[in-house]
């Protein structure tokens, strides 16, 4: 007679439960360590800032002895950026509170932290990528786009070749500041850090190694004096972008590219309990904002590597 399990399923056979609650992974985020807040700006001071920027003279000339000095006022410009709040809340009963085998405030809070960062990198992706100034791969050797729509395809990913053509306009055409010890940044989404991981001068690069510790994230090499930064985090920077099927989606700037106004720096925060504390919640809210500093073509100062 064969035998047969008395209780075939069910808590009677299976009875152990891990003690380990495991999370999903999260993208990487990279945006928000390159921008800083606008002093000034804070509670009880509106729903937007201006900010006021000064544009550069021309060149002055000789002056001859009997001549008075030649006169003029630089251009002021001024840009207004709109607060926003932000938040996300997960609701919980005392009811499962005191029944379930887990306490499930921590890794709820762990969560929630993980969304925070995310979506606060998406925030500062999306304000650099406003620039007017936008770059697209080529075979036949790249285009800069000035009106802020891309309007060619991409049919390359992005090479060492296509960071010269970066710096020379970053710093010849555009004299854009560098952003660190004569650097420029590059965040790129990995698709665009493969195509110069790829490309066969990525190997001399390396060569001469380095000693200095990295930033998370940062790529090993410095090249073409850009910083490179890679990120998994397809929501803000995509890993194909646009009509392309071969480039991944990049920014690189400089100075003062972006920045951000808080009002209230995105925190965790535990609800009042409520129906005589039957009900919880436990969530994040923030008011804060990112913005371009320089959204006119002609004093850029962040391109954004595209596609139509």
């Amino acid at each position: 007679m064969a035998w047969v399990w008395d209780a075939p399923t069910g808590t009677f056979k299976n009875h152990a439960l891990s003690t380990k609650i495991r999370r999903e992974a999260i993208a990487d985020v990279q945006v928000m360590k390159f921008l800083r807040p606008e002093p000034g700006y804070g509670k009880h001071k509106g729903e937007s800032v201006t900010i006021t920027r000064v544009m550069k003279l021309p060149i002055a000339g000789r002056v001859s002895e009997t001549d008075r000095l030649p006169s003029g006022r630089p251009a002021i410009q001024t840009k207004q950026v709109t607060v926003s709040q932000w938040g996300f809340k997960i609701p919980m009963t005392q009811f499962e509170l005191d029944l379930a085998h887990f306490n499930m405030l921590n890794p709820f809070q762990a969560a929630l932290r993980d969304q925070m960062s995310l979506t606060m990198d998406v925030m500062g992706a999306d304000a650099l990528k406003t620039t007017p100034y936008k770059y697209i791969p080529t075979v036949a050797g790249g285009t800069f786009d000035t009106d802020g729509t891309p309007n060619t395809t991409a049919d390359k990913n992005l090479g060492i070749s296509d960071l010269r053509k970066l710096w020379d306009e970053l710093r010849g055409v555009l004299k854009c500041p560098t952003f660190r010890n004569g650097q420029y940044i590059g965040i790129l989404s990995t698709r665009a850090a493969r195509g110069l991981k790829n490309d066969p001068e990525y190997k001399d690069w390396l060569a001469p190694g380095t000693s200095k510790p990295l930033l998370s994230g940062q790529l090993p090499a410095v090249i073409e004096n850009f910083a490179l930064f890679e990120t998994n985090h397809t929501d803000a920077f995509a890993d194909l972008v646009g009509a392309s099927t071969t480039t991944g989606e990049a920014v690189f700037f400089g100075a003062d590219a972006g920045f951000t106004i808080e009002v209230q720096t995105p925190e965790l925060r535990a609800g009042i309990p409520e129906e005589l504390g039957t009900f919880r919640e436990v969530g994040w809210v923030g008011t804060i904002e990112a913005g371009l500093t320089w959204e006119v073509a002609a004093n850029a100062r962040v391109i954004h590597v595209t596609s139509d």
